[in-house]
């Protein structure tokens, strides 16, 4: 009988840190991602006071009481270390938008590995269900085109918000050739509508629409 306890309170014990364990690698990703996007938009992020081993200790010992409170406060990383009003929120999308139009002269169209590309290149910042329709036709990509000019940028002209974790940006993809990439400017401008959504706590481009 005793025997049997034992073994049940080790099983027991081993379920409750194994929880602990998923817990921990679980908040550790989502705040590295929390913390990597306010460096991005220039904010000060200040350093983690309980992390390494002592963290790790923390958290699987303790991950009742941490998930019950970010249960409460409906939390993620980014709510807990600040609250977000929609001039944070604006800023999150500007950066979605932005680092996706970096990311637009990486991608060649004509190339045989287009929709490889695509998913390698856009994947941090366009849904899951956009990023395979594009994959499947890449006709229906932005990207690079042809050798020049290139898309070298987004510029945002305007920005509105359409729902609680909605937003729909307007502007222009840039597109530049080696004269503006020495003098500056712009080559061609191409009208674009983008709608970025929050997803399980990531802003994510769902509908992109250029006006060629």
């Amino acid at each position: 009988m005793v025997r049997k306890i034992f073994v049940a309170c080790l099983i027991l014990v081993a379920l409750y840190l194994g929880i602990g364990l998923a817990f921990h690698l679980k908040w550790k990703s989502e705040l590295a991602a929390c913390r990597e996007m306010r460096r991005a938009q220039g904010e000060f992020v200040e350093p983690e006071v309980f992390g390494g081993v002592l963290g790790l200790v923390f958290d699987v010992t303790n991950w009742p009481v941490y998930a019950w409170v970010n249960f409460y406060h409906d939390g993620t990383p980014c709510t807990h270390s600040r609250k977000v009003g929609d001039s944070d929120e604006e800023g999150a999308v500007r950066y979605v938008v932005d680092s996706f139009g970096k990311r637009l002269q990486s991608v060649s169209l004509q190339s045989p590995n287009a929709a490889q590309a695509i998913r390698g290149q856009y994947a941090e910042f366009v849904s899951p269900e956009l990023l395979e329709a594009w994959a499947k036709d890449v006709s229906k990509a932005p990207g690079r085109v042809v050798s020049s000019p290139w898309p070298d940028r987004i510029e945002i002209t305007g920005l509105v918000k359409e729902g609680a974790d909605k937003y729909a940006v307007t502007g222009f993809v840039v597109e530049i050739t080696s004269v503006e990439l020495a003098n500056g400017g712009a080559a061609v401008k191409i009208p674009v509508r983008i709608v970025v959504e929050k997803r399980e706590g990531r802003w994510l481009i769902t509908e992109y629409a250029e006006e060629r």
